[in-house]
């Protein structure tokens, strides 16, 4: 004898519902722990009365290095460098740091 894991109607609705919201929660999860970091370096001022660089001038250094840029992007207060790839944008970091004193932070 055979006994039936669904009873009515009813439960085989509420059980697609919960299946249907835990994989939706799941595909979420694995696309956000799956994601490319993002490649980009932000520059910051950290002290009144200095300004940021210009970006031509980082073009330049960066460029010199071998590092690709994708574009830089000017806020109100810091100047966002993104590149094509992660390793770029640490390559770009370390060059940087060795080219700015403390008055800018690189993060």
């Amino acid at each position: 004898m055979r006994i039936p894991l669904i009873h009515s109607q009813r439960q085989l609705i509420i059980g697609t519902v919960i299946f249907l919201i835990l994989l939706t929660v799941g595909v979420f999860a694995y696309q956000h722990a799956w994601q490319a970091p993002e490649a980009v370096v932000k520059i910051n001022v950290t002290n009144r009365g200095i300004s940021l660089p210009d970006g031509f001038f980082l073009y330049q250094h960066l460029s010199a290095e071998g590092i690709t840029i994708k574009s830089i992007t000017s806020g109100s207060d810091s100047l966002v460098i993104s590149f094509n790839s992660t390793e770029d944008s640490r390559a770009a970091e370390k060059v940087l740091k060795r080219i700015f004193d403390d008055s800018y932070r690189i993060e």
